[in-house]
């Protein structure tokens, strides 16, 4: 016989003097639940990273009459339940609302400290995310999943919450299904993407060369703004702090553009074109232009705090990390500052060899390549050269560390083969090779490494 509501509340209620109520303000007034009964709806909680079952969730039920909290694991909540909240130590809210068809509650939530949201895995742009430890793939795997962009990926995807979102040359925008490869959404922008986008709540950013940011709802890729710069080109990814993006076009202009409303918060004009990212460098953004200087700006304001004129042309953006900002220079150097005064640390020349890349930084060592194929692991207090490895080739994408290794590709000319390498962070060895790749060649989050190739996106499965 089927249980009524007010027979269950009243259930309850007479556990909740034996289990006491969940913690926090916001669950006050949740009460335990007795054991699911046969005329239950199903709940099931995953860890949406790896699509296992989450056993250690708190899952609150909202009714007609109230809300009520069930034992831990997977589930069934009373039948005429509206909607499930879902609350796991160290993950996301998830939340799931009753169909039609009155199926199960299927509900996916997510470690925060396991997601590369945007470009440099986050704000500080260090290409590194500490919490992923991944190992690389072993020779001969075969990826869960490749996806082909059909033109060139440029730049890396954005990883969040199991969306992957990555922009092409031909100007479409991709979202697919983290755990299947699948396309969610995908739309076209005017002109080519040469940027990563930038996921944060409930919107995917993207910049274009037709001087665009766009903003794309997650969840379909409905865009619900677009900002236009008057055409300059934009290779700059967002760089998203709080409730506003940063951007720098081909003609000097850094936008701070509000995400609420979508237009323009403030502007700084750069001596020469800007087409590095910009980085958050504790209370300030930085950002360094083509004629050389690096600019640090008030976060809100855009005011000036300091110039440093210490290079001849950056191309690739910082990275920040232990109050140190470091870039490289096509003119021929990797350069440290300090981030509060702008004073350069230290200076390591490459011989006039061009760097275009922007640096990854992990547990005190920056790793950076140059155009003429050497690829550098050097101290951050020091600029000290702690090893060196010879790709064979030029190097002019950004290297991603990932767990004990760190990725590079090689810039290969016309007729010669593709690389990327995976080497050991301690020593340069080589702990992974395949023959694909060009500029940015990874990014991991949750258990998986993403591989970027030329125009192909693989997905390899990892242990976190």
């Amino acid at each position: 016989m089927r249980r009524s509501r007010a027979a269950m509340l009243a259930a309850a209620l007479g556990a909740a003097t034996l289990a006491g109520c969940s913690g926090g303000s916001d669950d006050a007034a949740t009460t335990a639940a007795t054991a699911p009964t046969a005329d239950g709806i199903p709940v099931k909680v995953f860890d949406g990273d790896t699509d296992r079952p989450l056993a250690d969730a708190t899952i609150t039920a909202f009714g007609p009459d109230g809300r009520t909290t069930v034992p831990k694991g997977t589930v069934e909540v009373p039948d005429d339940t509206i909607r499930v909240r879902v609350t796991a130590p160290g993950y996301t809210v998830g939340a799931a609302t009753a169909g039609q068809d009155r199926g199960p509650f299927v509900v996916r939530v997510y470690r925060p400290a396991l997601q590369s949201p945007e470009y440099g895995g986050g704000p500080e742009r260090t290409r590194y995310v500490p919490a992923v430890k991944l190992a690389p793939p072993k020779t001969g795997a075969k990826p869960k999943w490749t996806f082909d962009g059909r033109t060139l990926i440029e730049f890396p995807p954005a990883v969040k919450n199991g969306l992957v979102v990555f922009g092409v040359n031909s100007g479409r925008v991709f979202a697919l299904d983290a755990l299947t490869g699948k396309v969610r959404w995908a739309k076209r922008q005017k002109s080519y993407i040469a940027s990563t986008p930038a996921i944060a709540g409930p919107r995917v950013y993207v910049t274009s060369m037709d001087g665009m940011l766009s903003a794309y709802r997650t969840s379909d890729g409905h865009r619900t703004f677009q900002f236009s710069t008057g055409g300059s080109p934009v290779e700059s990814s967002p760089l998203i702090v709080d409730d506003l993006a940063y951007f720098g076009t081909w003609k000097g202009t850094l936008y701070a553009v509000d995400l609420r409303t979508g237009k323009e918060k403030w502007t700084f004009q750069a001596a020469a074109d800007i087409k590095a990212s910009a980085v958050k460098a504790g209370d300030r953004i930085v950002v360094g232009d083509y004629a050389g200087n690096v600019y640090a700006l008030n976060p809100r304001t855009g005011a000036r705090i300091w110039t440093a004129s210490v290079g001849k042309r950056f191309y690739g953006g910082p990275g920040f990390s232990d109050g140190t900002i470091v870039i490289g220079d096509v003119g021929g150097a990797v350069i440290a500052l300090d981030a509060a005064t702008g004073r350069e640390k230290w200076r390591h020349s490459t011989g006039g060899q061009y760097v275009y890349a922007s640096p990854a930084i992990a547990d005190g060592t920056v790793y950076i390549g140059e155009y003429g194929g050497r690829f550098l692991a050097l101290s951050l207090a020091t600029g000290r050269v702690k090893w060196t490895f010879d790709a064979g080739g030029r190097i002019s994408g950004s290297a991603t560390v990932v767990g004990d290794t760190v990725y590079t590709s090689v810039l290969s000319r016309p007729g010669e083969p593709k690389h990327t390498f995976g080497l050991k962070t301690s020593n340069g060895a080589v702990v992974f090779r395949k023959d694909d790749g060009r500029y940015s060649p990874a990014v991991a989050a949750g258990d998986t490494l993403f591989l970027v190739g030329t125009r192909r996106l693989y997905a390899y499965p990892g242990t976190p």
